[in-house]
């Protein structure tokens, strides 16, 4: 393993690059503007306390850690791997809580920690293509939850009009400041208890498709180039 990796290892390098990142995108809010729109898709949900699954694709990660502008607590699932951890330790510095695991290796575990929540009300964000793929793509593990839980799948997607993209599987957006950003919630899909395989296949891409064309809109609009999904030869949805 490189020294640099081994490094990263260490609890007190994630503590000290999380509190550098957690400060650079302090740097960038304060410097930036920030617009919500389609508050009215979940103002209802958050009054009530549903339950609620936000979707949101793993490239939009960074950004997203300002999506939640509700006093209800937001949870997100994150990996225990190392950059996980750094990222987690990150956003954990902006109220938002970590379900740790993966909804592919060691789902179970993490699958139950997300229902608990749910199950209590609260409010979990998911990219449903991570963590590694394929771009874009949604797994099937998030209409399972939210058929187990009743929780409203949300759309959400952030852009902004000066961003630097990451050459990644996932084309990571990360932020700059003295920008102008446009954070978006889309209609809400209520999933039912019982269906046929079929039906929730066409409930999976359905909501695939609202995602991409929900950050297509956003990227538009901040005049960003919008990333394609994945295509076949790259890797099929779980």
């Amino acid at each position: 393993m490189k020294l640099y990796k081994r490094i990263f290892e260490k609890p007190w390098a994630q503590e000290a690059i999380s509190a550098l990142a957690a400060g650079y995108m302090r740097f960038v809010r304060i410097t930036s503007t920030w617009e919500y729109r389609g508050q009215e898709h979940v103002n209802k949900l958050v009054q009530e306390n549903t339950p609620m699954l936000i979707g949101f694709w793993h490239g939009r990660l960074i950004p997203s850690l300002f999506g939640w502008p509700y006093a209800s607590t937001l949870h997100i699932l994150s990996t225990p791997h190392r950059d996980g951890q750094i990222a987690a330790k990150a956003y954990n510095r902006f109220g938002i809580q970590t379900i740790w695991g993966s909804t592919k290796k060691g789902g179970t575990e993490a699958v139950r920690a997300i229902i608990k929540v749910l199950k209590s009300g609260g409010v979990v964000g998911i990219t449903p293509d991570g963590p590694k793929g394929p771009r874009q793509r949604m797994q099937r593990s998030s209409i399972d939850i939210a058929r187990m839980t009743g929780a409203k799948l949300v759309p959400f997607s952030v852009s902004g009009t000066r961003m630097k993209w990451r050459n990644s599987w996932d084309y990571m957006a990360i932020p700059k400041p003295f920008s102008h950003y446009i954070m978006q919630f889309g209609e809400p899909m209520d999933i039912p208890r019982k269906a046929s395989d079929e039906e929730y296949e066409q409930l999976r891409l359905e909501f695939e498709n609202r995602m991409n064309a929900l950050q297509q809109e956003v990227d538009q609009a901040c005049t960003q180039p919008s990333p394609e999904p994945a295509t076949v030869a790259e890797g099929e949805p779980a």
